[in-house]
This record gives structure tokens, C-alpha cells and sequence, in this order.
């Protein structure tokens, strides 16, 4: 343990130490390393501790072990000129037997030549405050209990493995170095639509575990329906065009609002499409319609391609019970229940007709909203990563993208599509506190985040780097196999210009370098 020498002592050291051991707010002190030095009575007593006990410790001793990496980031952000001041949340037992948040505000003394001198802490009792919590995530909102961790880390694990495999398999497919043959570009294709069926799969078993656990966020806004529309549209035109299937609109030209939470609403229209588009039959017809009714607004997916009898119609939102056959085994029931449960959520209710010979329509009413003024167009324009066409463009000087990743297999998936776009250079960490080190040391032109990594999390990383004057305009976007839709809005209310979900969509990453590309060329 590191040994130090106490300051020697000035004019009126005696009323600054009856001060310092007699206020009710808990106050340390720390040296540039990190050690304390000194801690007055109330500061032990919040962390369980004696004065005496707490000299020589170190400020990761008394931190939480997940919060560990980001604090002494934090302290060298600090030591390398930040002046804001920092904040460390802990849920600490009291004496008493209490459990109550200690909330300590960190800051670094300088001296008149702006030399560092020490780190001051003062410490509270109270809630952290509510920048320190997730802004996606009322203060009243019910938490997912232990089952629901327990199926989110399997999501979680099942998608790193996916990644590779369907990543590989885009290689494979779209490399021009590899020409494929017809029966190989087959059988990359059936790999492709398996995994993606496998995928949808994942994120339906964690919708209905939160909507289980009452735990589901929503964001009910007034939103314009068209830009909506549209993008489903556009979702499932591939998939229509693959099946050989007339996808078909019939929108209303007058500006219809509605009122929804704006991710939940664009799930609910692409599962209603692909649930028509599902064992499509050439020349059929799929049909998107909506209309106003009675301050409601009526969303219609019809189809010719599917009659349901009276009895597929009544279990048509019905999850099977266990040990009965859940029929053809690809989610449709799954995913429409959790399609039934979100519109209900949004205040709203679902219905299915069928006759024999005219295809089986799906119809939702959701709440009418209404404006007086035209609401702004780019104000509601989807968030996409579609950054243009899949041409590179070879520049004059090289371009730097700093991936942070902790698996090797990821690393190598990007590291092989960045071959296609030379004029790229990769550099990768393999932890959090070296992104920080890498980042702040040659700032890269592009900063690529997984979201869990080994000693931080990708927005730790971010909050750190977006606080230095030389790293706070590097654009930031996330890689991660979490797709849940707080975690992507916390992403963007935090600067993330994409969140790109694993598996990896290579074209996707592709769009996304030559748009940065061309906007470091301007």
C-alpha cells in the first residue's frame, strides 16, 4: 500500500479540521492516485466504515465492482482537464440496519498554477439523482424479476453465436472476390431466412416475458400515421418480392394522427405483414389499409392467400397450452398474441375476419390524435442507418474506426467486412477502460459500441468520451445483441447516431461507413 506525507500545517488547519469532523455531510479526501487520505465521521458512517478504517483505501474499494471501470475513467477524465464533477451511486446498509442510496459527488482540486491537488468527496443520503437512471425508465416503473434476467441472458447469449452465423453467411453471399453458384447461393439464403426466423423468435420470448412481468415501457406520443405506413411498407417489400406477392396500399390522402408508442406500433405492422406474407403462393395479394372512424383509425392487413376457419379465427391470439401441438412452429401465435397484447397496451383492440375463398383480414383500431397544424415532418422522420448506396469510395487519407468488443469472433466478422471498404482502417479494444485509452489517445473518425462489455457497458464509454473536449463529436454507434427498445432509446437520447442490432446486417455497416465517408469528404 502506497504510503503518503501529510500536509504540513497552515494558518487555521485547526478550524478547518473541526469543521471538516464536524459537519453532517459525509466529506473525504483522496490523493492523485486515488487513495484516501482523510474521511470525516460521517462519511464512514454511510459506508459502514471507521475514519480511521477507511485512510489508505482506495476509491475502487469503496465503489460498487460494476461501477468500478467507469469511476476511475471518470478520475482520469478529471486529472486530464474535465472540470465537471462526477457522481458515484451506491445502495449501502446502514448502521441502523437501513438500506438507503449514498449519493458522493466527486470533484478534483487545483491549485492557482491549475496544478491538481487532491480529490474532494461529499457525501449524501438519498435516491440517485435521476440522471443517474436510465431516462427511458420511470421512477415508478415495475422492474423484470429474476425470471425475466434469466431469459434476456439467454436471448442475449443465443444472439452472439447467431451473429457469427448469419454474418458469415452475408460474407458469403454478397463478397464479389466469391462468386457462389446457384445451389450454394440456395443454401446461404436458406441459412439466412432460418436464422432470421430464429431471430424473431428471441425478441418475441422477451416481449411476452416483459409483458408478463408488467415490465414493457411504452412512449404513447402523437404520432403522424403516413411515415409509418410507409416504413412497414417498406420492411416487407423484400419479403413480398421474394414470394412473388403484389404488396398493396390504400392509404387515406387527408393527414391522419394516431396515438402509440412508436417502435410498439411499427412492430405490430410488420408482424401483420409478414403474418400474411407467411407460406405465400405466387400472384397473390397483400393489402395495407387505413381509415378514420369515430376518432379512431382502423389499420387493415388483408389477404387472398389464407382462409381460417371459425376455429382458427377464435385461437388465432391464443398461445397453445403446453404439451399441445403448437402447430406449424415458425411463431405465428407467438407473435401475434404479443401483436394483440402491445395494441391493447396502446389502448386499443384487435380483430380477425375470414371467409372461405377471400384470404383472412387482420384489422387494428387504435385512438384517432388531432392536430390543428401540420405537424412537422422531420420531426417524425424513422431513425435509419440507411446511409446511401453499398460503393465505397477510396479517399485520400485513411479513415479509423474504433471498435470496442470483447468477443473474438465478433471482432473477426468486422474485421472481414471491413475489407470491403479499404479505405477504412480498423483498430480494436477489447475492453471499455481501452476504448477510453484508445479513443482519447488518437481519436478515431468512428467509434463502434458493444453494449455489455467486459468491465463497463457501452454507454459508460460513451458518457466518458462525450465529456472530452477532443472525443465529444466523434459519432458513436452501437453493435449489441440487447435489442430492447429502452435500452436503443437510452442509445439515442445519449447521441448514438445508430444502434445496429447482432446478428450483424452487413449491409447495414456497409451504408453506415460510406455516409460517414462522404461526410468527412464535404
Amino acid at each position: 500500500m502506497p504510503t503518503y506525507e501529510a500536509p504540513p500545517p497552515a494558518e487555521g488547519d485547526g478550524a478547518y479540521r473541526q469543521i471538516f469532523h464536524a459537519l453532517d455531510t459525509g466529506l473525504v479526501r483522496a490523493n492523485l492516485e486515488g487513495y484516501i487520505l482523510e474521511a470525516n465521521a460521517r462519511f464512514a458512517t454511510l459506508l459502514g466504515l471507521s475514519p480511521a478504517a477507511m485512510v489508505g483505501l482506495h476509491v475502487a474499494d469503496i465503489t460498487p465492482p460494476d461501477d468500478v471501470a467507469t469511476t476511475l475513467a471518470q478520475m482520469n477524465a478529471a486529472l486530464a482537464g474535465e472540470r465537471q464533477p462526477f457522481v458515484l451511486n451506491r445502495l449501502q446498509t446502514l448502521a441502523d440496519g437501513r438500506q438507503a442510496w449514498v449519493r458522493i459527488q466527486v470533484m478534483l482540486l487545483r491549485d492557482d498554477d491549475d496544478r491538481p491537488l487532491q480529490f474532494v468527496g461529499i457525501a449524501q443520503e438519498g435516491l440517485p439523482s435521476s440522471d443517474a437512471l436510465p431516462s427511458s425508465a420511470p421512477h415508478n416503473e415495475r422492474r423484470p424479476g429474476p425470471g425475466f434476467d434469466v431469459i434476456a441472458g439467454m436471448s442475449h447469449a443465443l444472439r452472439t453465436p447467431l451473429n457469427a452465423i448469419l454474418g458469415f453467411a452475408q460474407l458469403l453471399r454478397v463478397d464479389p472476390s466469391q462468386r457462389l453458384s446457384p445451389g450454394q447461393s440456395e443454401k446461404i439464403a436458406h441459412i439466412e431466412q432460418a436464422g432470421a426466423q430464429l431471430l424473431d423468435l428471441l425478441s418475441d420470448v422477451i416481449d411476452l416475458a416483459r409483458l408478463e412481468a408488467q415490465s414493457l415501457p411504452l412512449q404513447i406520443q402523437l404520432l403522424p400515421l403516413a411515415p409509418m405506413l410507409e416504413e412497414a411498407l417498406a420492411g416487407a417489400a423484400a419479403a413480398a418480392e421474394q414470394a412473388g406477392v403484389s404488396l398493396l396500399s390504400r392509404l387515406p390522402e387527408e393527414a391522419l394522427c394516431i396515438w402509440a408508442d412508436r417502435d410498439r406500433l411499427r412492430q405490430v405492422l410488420l408482424k401483420l405483414l409478414h403474418h400474411a406474407l407467411r407460406e405465400p403462393r405466387s400472384g397473390g395479394r397483400v393489402l395495407l389499409e387505413a381509415q378514420a372512424l369515430h376518432h379512431q383509425v382502423a389499420l387493415t392487413v388483408s389477404d387472398t392467400l389464407h382462409d381460417l376457419s371459425g376455429a382458427q379465427q377464435a385461437a388465432l391470439f391464443t398461445l397453445p397450452a403446453a404439451g399441445r401441438d403448437p402447430g406449424t412452429g415458425d411463431g405465428t401465435h407467438l407473435g401475434l398474441h404479443i401483436v394483440q397484447r402491445l395494441v391493447e397496451l396502446m389502448q386499443g383492440r384487435i380483430e380477425v375476419s375470414s371467409a372461405a375463398g377471400g384470404g383472412t383480414r387482420l384489422r387494428v383500431w387504435l385512438p384517432q390524435g388531432q392536430t390543428l397544424q401540420p405537424l412537422p415532418e422531420e420531426a417524425f422522420t424513422p431513425t435509419k442507418s440507411a446511409f446511401g448506396e453499398l460503393e465505397g469510395m477510396v479517399g485520400e487519407h485513411p479513415l479509423t474506426v474504433l471498435y470496442a468488443e470483447d468477443n473474438v469472433v465478433n471482432i473477426e466478422l468486422v474485421r472481414q467486412v471491413m475489407r470491403m471498404r479499404p479505405q477504412w482502417r480498423l483498430e480494436v479494444a477489447y475492453s471499455g477502460q481501452d476504448a477510453i485509452a484508445m479513443a482519447l489517445r488518437d481519436p478515431p473518425d468512428l467509434l463502434l459500441l458493444d453494449m455489455h462489455l467486459g468491465d463497463m457497458s457501452g454507454l459508460d464509454v460513451s458518457n466518458v468520451l462525450t465529456r472530452q473536449p477532443y472525443t465529444a463529436d466523434i459519432p458513436r454507434v452501437a453493435l449489441s445483441a440487447d435489442v430492447l427498445p429502452d435500452l436503443v432509446r437510452e442509445a439515442r437520447a445519449q447521441g448514438f447516431v445508430d444502434y445496429l442490432t447482432k446478428p450483424l446486417d452487413v449491409g447495414r455497416l456497409l451504408r453506415l461507413l460510406d455516409r460517414v465517408s462522404q461526410l468527412k469528404a464535404e
